[in-house]
């Protein structure tokens, strides 16, 4: 009987010993693969204390290991937005993961180093969940310096290219109004074709302004003017302009807005161009008879509009694509083939400089409605160099 106890227990030992064996050869193949990429990692307990970190970290940032293990990486290492402002606890991607359970990306970030430089990342957080319960989390973050300075050259080489192409579209613009300003002297068949140059050439207008609106954006060079503003009047003034459209359509358009609606400092300018673009894509992307409404009500503390059409919603599919470049959804360019892909992209640079944010709800076949709240203290101003072409 002791004997069997005893070469039991030698098993035991042995097998636990094999195990920690290993479970060592496991955890010394994890930390090469974390040493040699070239990404910084670092991991984090369920309170946000850093348990480890790559010597990425410390080649990246110009910490010492001693520096960050145990500290609190919200409290640790700073985090600025791409205009500058450091990140609340509650914004940080970390925070947000391991609060939702959810992945976190974001490319608009950087980190401010141990010197004070600024090293732009690219950051995915990701929560650690045990059943139902969140254990800690993973942060990886890479440099993406180079990037954000190929972007930074492909917008000013946007801003010069469109520069150079409004002389001549101009010029073209004033040739074929003079032409037809003395259309008496031309066959119908002449006529139509300066028509048909006019039209392709507003068209080329309306593209370059809203690359150049882009550019100006992107680079922070756009002025921004806040005044208090009267959001019901800016919108009828959109509206009204509208009108013969949606007459054409017979579409009917319907306004409601909370009473008692406080002023808010804006830049009419800009926000006005929010409201001509949703507007304008609801009529465009709706059929005959259809109906589209605005909504202005307060939430918190922001004001909250709403642009709601029953038109011909946009795929489930391609709904991440949305606020990107040049982007237009499948169903729409069989309906519709005008259309540059950059309005809503704008529409939602402007939102968010002027302190906002945008979302939207969409079924195919049944329609669309756009969100964009502004904070009730209205816009910061901002300098700038130039101002929105419309």
């Amino acid at each position: 009987m002791a004997n069997d106890i005893g070469g039991t227990s030698r098993n035991i030992q042995e097998g636990l010993v094999g195990k920690n064996r290993e479970l060592e050869e496991e955890k010394a193949r994890i930390n090469a693969i974390l040493e040699n990429i070239g990404d910084g990692v670092i991991s984090v307990n369920e309170g946000g204390e850093i348990t480890f970190i790559n010597s990425q970290v410390t080649n990246l940032l110009g910490y010492d290991a001693e520096e960050l293990l145990g500290k609190r990486l919200v409290h640790t290492i700073a985090l600025v937005k791409e205009k500058g402002n450091e990140l609340s606890v509650n914004e940080r991607p970390i925070h947000i993961a391991l609060l939702t359970k959810k992945k976190v990306s974001d490319n608009h970030y950087s980190y401010i180093k141990k010197d004070g430089s600024l090293l732009p990342v690219g950051i995915t957080a990701t929560p650690i969940v045990v059943g139902e319960m969140v254990i800690g989390g993973a942060l990886v973050f890479r440099d993406i310096a180079k990037e954000r300075q190929i972007d930074v050259m492909k917008t000013e080489f946007i801003s010069l290219a469109s520069h150079q192409l409004r002389t001549p579209l101009s010029a073209m613009k004033w040739f074929t109004e003079l032409v037809l300003d003395d259309s008496d002297n031309l066959t119908e068949e002449q006529k139509k074709l300066i028509e048909n140059v006019s039209q392709a050439n507003e068209r080329m207008i309306e593209l370059v302004n809203a690359l150049l609106n882009i550019s100006r954006i992107e680079s922070g060079r756009i002025i921004i003017e806040p005044e208090p503003s009267d959001l019901g009047q800016l919108i009828d003034e959109v509206i009204s302009e509208l009108r013969p459209r949606t007459a054409d359509n017979k579409q009917n358009l319907g306004v409601s807005i909370i009473k008692n609606l406080p002023k808010i400092a804006i830049d009419k300018k800009l926000i006005r161009h929010v409201y001509m673009n949703l507007l304008t894509n609801a009529i465009k992307y709706s059929p005959r008879e259809s109906n589209i409404s605005v909504m202005v009500s307060i939430s918190g503390d922001e004001i909250v509009s709403q642009v709601s059409d029953n038109g011909y919603g946009i795929p489930d599919n391609e709904k991440s694509k949305v606020f990107t470049k040049f982007f237009r959804a499948n169903n729409i360019l069989k309906i519709e083939t005008d259309g540059t892909g950059l309005g809503l992209y704008l529409t939602k640079a402007i939102v968010e400089s002027s302190g906002g944010r945008i979302w939207f709800e969409s079924t195919q076949g049944v329609g669309t409605t756009f969100w964009f709240s502004l904070p009730l203290r209205g816009s910061r101003p901002h300098p700038g160099v130039v101002s929105l072409d419309t």
